[in-house]
């Protein structure tokens, strides 16, 4: 009785909040849809990190005076997303790269802050340019590449 119980309470935990492959998709690289999906899915604002232009949303933000932890980040700057998904919510990680794999072309290696990610080529995204993957750390990240030959007013 008690496995059946403790199973029921991990259920809705595991489910909430769950970003998809065609949340990340629709964001065409503006404030305006990056905060649709976040709030959408369950994300709050997180002032405290968020700074110099960047905006950061947290799931399930608890503040702290050492500084602020969550189940997951997804930040904005400029036209670029990321998405942080750390051991409570790998799973959602794994299914969206493999909704990445399967619908998206292999494109190539880049490096963001001396991480290297691996980049697709989507025809579902809304802006031009690629998504990433990778894990470092303990923590998947999931994040766009916009492409610089598009002028700003089109993105």
């Amino acid at each position: 009785m008690r496995k059946i119980l403790s199973l029921l309470l991990f259920i809705p935990i595991v489910s909430y909040s769950q970003i998809t492959f065609s949340d990340l998709m629709s964001i065409n690289c503006n404030e305006n849809t990056f905060k649709r999906v976040v709030i959408e899915n369950g994300y709050e604002l997180n002032e405290g990190n968020s700074k110099n232009g960047q905006i950061v949303y947290g799931l399930n933000v608890v503040k702290d005076p050492n500084g602020d932890w969550s189940n997951g980040w997804a930040t904005f700057f400029k036209s670029e997303f990321r998405f942080e998904f750390f051991k409570t919510s790998i799973q959602t990680y794994d299914e969206i790269v493999k909704d990445i794999k399967k619908n998206c072309k292999y494109y190539e290696i880049r490096n963001k802050g001396g991480i290297d990610y691996v980049c697709y080529e989507c025809s579902d995204n809304v802006w031009v340019g690629e998504i990433g993957f990778v894990i470092s750390e303990g923590s998947g990240f999931i994040r766009n590449w916009v492409s610089p030959l598009i002028p700003n007013n089109l993105r």
